[in-house]
């Protein structure tokens, strides 16, 4: 059995753009009237800033485990997908441009589906493609199909699509 977690040096942006929006978001809401438009656009603008930190916190502490029969994510809203119940398999890709239009890289997310719910990981896993390869590999038993989207951002990564 295998257990992965995202390491802290790929969330510390994250943490850094969630604290220091809640900080400076929640310190313009103290000088506004209540009431005020420019005092509900910081509401949600702290509300925002308090999501994006959630959910850091949330992915820093998720342990996604791998072993001969599964997939497990937890500890929080533990989930478990049994590689005999796989039913779906999606690998995203989401490019990342700047402001020249050059290409800066981007990331990836594979959604492993069963009838009981469903696992989402990103590239920023460690060892993140051994794990697509084995969904790939469990979701070619159970005769999966995937999308062209999904069988040509397998093909980039250099692994066999699911017939």
């Amino acid at each position: 059995m295998l257990e992965f977690r995202y390491p802290l040096s790929v969330l510390v942006k994250d943490y850094l753009l969630g604290v220091l929006g809640l900080a400076v978001s929640a310190q313009i809401l103290s000088t506004r009237e209540t009431g005020s438009g420019l005092f509900w656009f910081f509401i949600a603008l702290t509300a925002f800033f308090l999501i994006v930190t959630a959910n850091a916190a949330n992915r820093h502490v998720t342990r996604i485990t791998v072993s001969e029969d599964g997939i497990a994510s937890g500890p929080w809203m533990r989930r478990f997908i049994a590689w005999k119940d796989l039913k779906g398999l999606s690998l995203r890709f989401y490019a990342v441009r700047s402001v020249l239009g050059r290409n800066k890289g981007g990331w990836m997310t594979l959604k492993l589906k069963s009838g009981h719910g469903s696992i989402t990981v990103d590239s920023d896993l460690p060892h993140f493609q051994s794990l697509v390869t084995k969904a790939a590999l469990m979701a070619k038993e159970n005769g999966v199909l995937v999308d062209a989207y999904t069988a040509h951002n397998l093909l980039s990564l250099g692994i066999e699509v699911p017939a």
